[in-house]
């Protein structure tokens, strides 16, 4: 996988492979989280893409029929002397139609229709859905078709002219209804981008932006990003789950009693960025739709889990009337949240994830210095987990870090378990004129990593050589 960036955020150009580990380090305020979230962005949600487009496309249906059932509702109130509107079942025949796949089908075929006998037939097809509707419609006023004499394949309806009417107007505001995939995939991107960088994700002061992903199959989507709008060349198509934890102030928020019932899916939507200033950090969810079967991995899971828990000294829990609450093994009563040292929860947090499976195979998970908080040994730990999880589970893990003490436990694990081949480190660096910043792979050049470990470590150097001029090197 490969992901490529151009004037985003304050990074004038990225050109990144994520296959396993990818690590984003460099001092701070040079970008690094900027690829995470752009990456993030451009991903969020698309593993249910097919849902999301059958939603949106479904709304917009209804919302059609809605706005064209105004004459066919004042129509059947005065031919049938009806009191009372049938409020409660139209809404429920429009919601049937707008997820009838024949009729989408018809409305799509009659959009894309490129010659006048396609066109022609299409639209032959589209005016049986929709003179079916009327009758669908009409039914709901009257009890039986004796007051309506309709028939569908000839048309014949009493009162012809006028429903033959309505039918011409509808099929005339179908042009303007737009269910196209790439379209509507451009809308859900721009306004992800605009929720993850607050609207600025454009560089300051260029004309273009531009993003170019390509998926584990060579599969190339570029998005271009101008002052007039945003391109997309085909729609992405890809199944991994994507998330990003920013911080493991996460963990409190799992503690309201309220979300015990969606906590898998709870937790997955709070693992995005910004999370904490959204208004509802309680969304409605349905069902749960990432649901899979891990029988295969549940033993490895298992081993991961325990390790973490013999670290911690307990483990998180959910209790259903005070919420997620961590339970130490050395203490009777259970931890409230808010007493949780934050170290402490970048651990419970990742192991909670784990066990209760909002982390699964394949997915794509993006970690923000996750090293803050962490004492040197549990940063080690944390290391060695991710490096196990990386390759038991095929995730792709992007890290953004300043510590070189963390970078190096990351790749000392890889090279234990012999998976040096998936670790990409790069390095954001200001250009010599202090103008530009630039991402370049140091995991393969001669003397790369070590001049990154150099720079990250120079502030503690110079401190001792302070300390040197005051108290004097021993010779």
């Amino acid at each position: 996988m490969k992901f490529q960036l151009m004037n985003i955020g304050i990074l004038k150009k990225a050109d990144i492979d994520i296959d396993g580990i990818t690590i984003i380090a460099g001092e701070n305020n040079v970008g690094k989280s900027t690829v995470g979230k752009a990456l993030y962005a451009f991903l969020r949600d698309m593993s249910s893409w097919r849902k999301t487009y059958d939603d949106i496309c479904s709304l917009r249906v209804k919302k059609f029929l809605e706005e064209n059932s105004n004459v066919l509702e004042d129509w059947c109130m005065k031919i049938s002397g009806a009191k009372r509107r049938r409020t409660s079942r139209v809404d429920q025949l429009q919601k049937v139609y707008s997820r009838d796949e024949n009729f989408l089908v018809s409305i799509e075929d009659f959009q894309i229709s490129e010659d006048a006998n396609s066109e022609k037939e299409a639209r032959k097809n589209l005016e049986s859905h929709l003179i079916r509707y009327c009758h669908d419609y009409m039914a709901l006023y009257f009890r039986d078709n004796s007051s309506i004499e309709l028939n569908y394949e000839q048309k014949s309806v009493k009162g012809k002219d006028w429903v033959d009417d309505w039918v011409d107007r509808a099929i005339d505001g179908v042009q303007s209804l737009e269910l196209d995939e790439l379209k509507i995939q451009i809308q859900q991107l721009r306004q992800s981008f605009q929720e993850v960088f607050n609207s600025q994700y454009r560089k300051i002061g260029t004309l273009e932006s531009r993003i170019v992903f390509t998926d584990d199959s060579g599969r190339k989507v570029r998005l271009t990003i101008e002052s007039e709008g945003e391109e997309l060349d085909q729609p992405i198509r890809i199944y991994n789950h994507i998330f990003f934890i920013e911080s493991p102030k996460i963990y409190d928020y799992l503690s309201n009693p309220r979300s015990g019932h969606i906590q898998k899916e709870y937790l997955r939507y709070l693992m995005s960025p910004n999370i904490f200033k959204r208004g509802n950090l309680i969304p409605k969810i349905e069902n749960n739709e990432f649901a899979t079967d891990k029988k295969d991995s549940e033993k490895q899971l298992r081993d991961i889990s325990e390790r973490l828990i013999r670290i911690m000294g307990g483990r998180a829990e959910f209790l259903q009337k005070v919420g997620l609450e961590f339970k130490d093994e050395h203490i009777v009563e259970p931890i409230h949240a808010v007493n949780v040292s934050t170290g402490l929860k970048s651990i419970a947090l990742l192991e909670y994830a784990l066990r209760i499976g909002a982390i699964e195979e394949g997915d794509i998970l993006i970690l923000d210095e996750p090293e803050i908080n962490l004492h040197p040994e549990w940063q080690l730990e944390y290391a060695r987990t991710l490096v196990n999880l990386q390759e038991m589970f095929h995730l792709k893990i992007l890290i953004t870090t300043h510590s070189p003490y963390f970078m190096r436990a990351i790749e000392c694990f890889t090279d234990i378990n012999d998976t040096m081949d998936k670790l990409n480190v790069y390095r954001v660096i200001r250009s010599a004129s202090e103008k530009e910043l630039q991402v370049e792979n140091v995991s393969y050049t001669e003397y790369g990593m070590t001049d990154l470990y150099d720079a990250l470590s120079a502030p503690l150097e110079e401190l001792e050589s302070l300390l040197d001029e005051k108290y004097g090197m021993e010779e």
